[in-house]
């Protein structure tokens, strides 16, 4: 039998293929069909903007290995698909499918890479068009997870008289009676699992984490936008069904849970603790993606312009902040996450899926459009690992790494919507609107890969502390007081040598050393969401700090073990449990200012301002061959006493900073 062949799609007519099960007489069951080419299908091809829309489903499942495959037969011709795919096929096969199917292995051509880059760009369409999206996790569910999620999703609806609250477009008041209704929730569920329950209404919470944990479907990248842009899916295991919005249901009653375990403090519910937070974390960011989704869709609404969608920034928050969300080709990260952003933000990322086509360059694209966006308060958000992980010279030290997991404590909010204190204003007074066109961005190409900001040096670092906090080391160890407090220490040895020097004014020496102890914790409370000064936190601080002057020297951290931490005084405890210092390096700069930013900053590096920035940068000048001067960025920084706009008083002119 021949291979197959596709037919080219009509792209400007925004032309996609489905699928029609060919049924035999009497219809062939899951046991008999074998891996013989049993499953026939054919293919038809429908344009997403005609009228009336054509009535299709949408398959939403993982690939699996691709190497693993099995034959099917489409239009007469033998087709492979791999064996995760053909088991779903199988399934709605002997549950005797009639509806036109869209499946992306099959209904996309995936050896062209013109036509899977165009129709990449329609998956927005394709999914919210879908009658139904039909998400297949696999074989049948492990003992009673679908009747767990039925029942705590009957709980929830009960709880909340009206079913799916949109937490982001709660009221004060209606907050706090959810609040209170989630807490009884909570109660109430804990009870029935401690009971056992009867028959119908029976909680298999160890079903229910094997379900989330053993399925590959939660972690796939592309599956987020999928269930986000349905007007409905169901989930399918084996023959067994679930409607998605009873999974999206229990995700309060999860969190409830979570809480009441934890304040009642026995260790009897450890297992049930675990088994929720686990789901919890691998279903974070699907609740979080359609969250924002619909918070969207009520805004497009209300505010009755535009479409509904994420921005892009939003898009990739949840997903690259998300440690269980993976793609094959590293690219889908960014590319699988385009059918739920907003059409003004999608249409500027370009879709190549050509092998000269790097993550680097994807990653490139999207740091442009960022940056055009939200100026370099964007910069501030992530550590830059591409020049660890690849070639330093491969990308420009300004694109952003979205796949680095770490978020830095300095990261500027840049979304209106999600409005949130951004605590510092070191360019108080001006905004990226204003100075934006001053800027060179949307020139830069991959292979001229330069931009131009403008900016203020304020600075240049004179010394960089030697210590290091790894991330592996635990806060409240041992280990982390020992590390931080020579981390502070080094950095206060530092200012006392610069003071000796009799450089600089002796007097603002004198006031620095006073306030040091804001730098380790960024002149913030506990979560960084306050300034240290607005409540309490910096009279706690303050005094942990002159604890640590008194004792820290005198004391060997590493000799103190872990249980008896709780003996240290209570305002040392928290101060040292405050500080936001993982791989952030101390300086102090040639006015002898301290400050601290990300590890690689050393000397000779350069503190500067850029209009619309809540904080100061680190960059480095490199000379080129030509002789021309551009710089690197090293990363935002936190520099006591220019945080709040003291570096803008003087008239001194913003100058181009070229950032290569």
């Amino acid at each position: 039998m021949n291979m197959f062949s596709y037919t080219p799609l009509d792209h400007d007519r925004h032309e996609i293929r489905l699928l029609t099960f060919n049924f035999v007489n009497p219809p062939l069951s899951h046991e008999n069909l074998g891996d013989s080419p049993s499953i026939n299908l054919s293919l038809s091809h429908a344009f997403l903007d005609a009228e009336p829309a054509p009535v299709y489903n949408a398959l939403s499942y993982v690939w699996g290995d691709a190497n693993d495959t099995r034959p099917i037969i489409l239009d007469g011709h033998v087709f492979q698909v791999t064996k995760n795919l053909f088991t779903a096929l199988t399934q709605l096969h002997a549950s005797q499918v009639r509806a036109r199917i869209w499946i992306d292995a099959i209904c996309i051509n995936q050896s062209d890479n013109d036509e899977k880059a165009v129709q990449v760009r329609l998956m927005s369409s394709v999914y919210s068009l879908a009658k139904n999206v039909l998400i297949w996790l696999g074989p049948e569910p492990d003992g009673g997870a679908f009747q767990t999620i039925r029942t705590l999703a009957a709980m929830y609806r009960d709880s909340t008289d009206e079913g799916y609250i949109n937490i982001e477009t709660i009221t004060d008041r209606e907050d706090l009676q959810f609040e209170e209704r989630m807490a009884r929730l909570g109660e109430e569920v804990v009870e029935l699992a401690d009971s056992g329950g009867d028959e119908d209404g029976r909680l298999d919470f160890e079903a229910l984490w094997k379900l989330f944990f053993d399925r590959p479907w939660w972690h796939r990248v592309w599956v987020v936008q999928e269930v986000v842009l349905a007007k409905a899916a169901m989930v399918l295991c084996g023959n067994e069904f679930v409607l998605w919005e009873d999974v999206k249901d229990i995700w309060s009653v999860l969190l409830a849970v979570s809480h009441r375990v934890l304040r009642i403090g026995d260790d009897k519910y450890s297992n049930l603790a675990n088994a929720v937070n686990i789901i919890i974390g691998i279903f974070g960011h699907l609740e979080a993606a359609s969250t924002k989704y619909e918070a969207s869709l009520i805004n497009a609404q209300e505010r009755g312009v535009g479409e509904a969608g994420l921005s892009l920034f939003e898009a990739l928050e949840v997903t690259f902040q998300s440690n269980t969300v993976a793609a094959t080709d590293e690219r889908d990260m960014i590319y699988g996450i385009l059918g739920m952003v907003q059409p003004e933000d999608r249409c500027k990322i370009p879709v190549d899926y050509s092998s000269t086509n790097t993550m680097e360059r994807a990653s490139f694209d999207v740091s442009k459009v960022l940056l055009m966006k939200y100026g370099p308060n964007i910069l501030s958000s992530y550590q830059r690992l591409f020049s660890v992980k690849h070639h330093p010279a491969a990308i420009p030290s300004w694109v952003i790494d979205q796949t680095s997991e770490f978020l830095t404590a300095l990261a500027v909010k840049v979304e209106d919507r999600h409005p949130i204190n951004n605590l510092y204003h070191a360019t108080k007074g001006t905004s990226w609107e204003e100075w934006s066109a001053r800027s060179e961005i949307g020139q830069a190409a991959y292979g001229e890969p330069r931009i131009s900001l403008p900016g203020r040096i304020v600075g240049r670092v004179a010394n960089v502390g030697k210590t290091l906090v790894d991330m592996t080391v635990q806060k409240y160890s041992a280990e982390w007081y020992a590390v931080v407090t020579k981390w502070l220490f080094e950095l206060i040895d530092m200012l006392e040598t610069y003071r000796a020097s009799l450089a600089g004014n002796s007097e603002f020496l004198t006031s620095t050393l006073e306030n040091v102890w804001r730098v380790p914790v960024l002149d913030s409370d506990v979560d960084g969401t306050a300034r240290a000064d607005d409540g309490l936190w910096g009279e706690v601080f303050l005094a942990g700090f002159e604890t640590l002057i008194l004792t820290g020297k005198k004391q060997s951290w590493s000799d103190v073990d872990d249980e008896e931490q709780t003996e240290l005084p209570n305002d040392l405890f928290m101060y040292l449990g405050a500080c936001k210092v993982q791989r952030q390096r101390s300086f102090v700069d040639s006015t002898g200012r301290p400050g601290t930013t990300l590890q690689d900053v050393q000397v000779g590096d350069q503190v500067v301002i850029f209009p619309g920035a809540h904080v100061p940068f680190v960059i480095r000048p490199v000379t080129q061959k030509g002789g021309d001067v551009v710089h690197h960025m090293v990363g935002a920084a936190y520099v006591y006493s220019i945080m709040d706009g003291e570096a803008m008083e003087d008239d001194s002119e913003f100058q181009d900073i070229w950032l290569a």
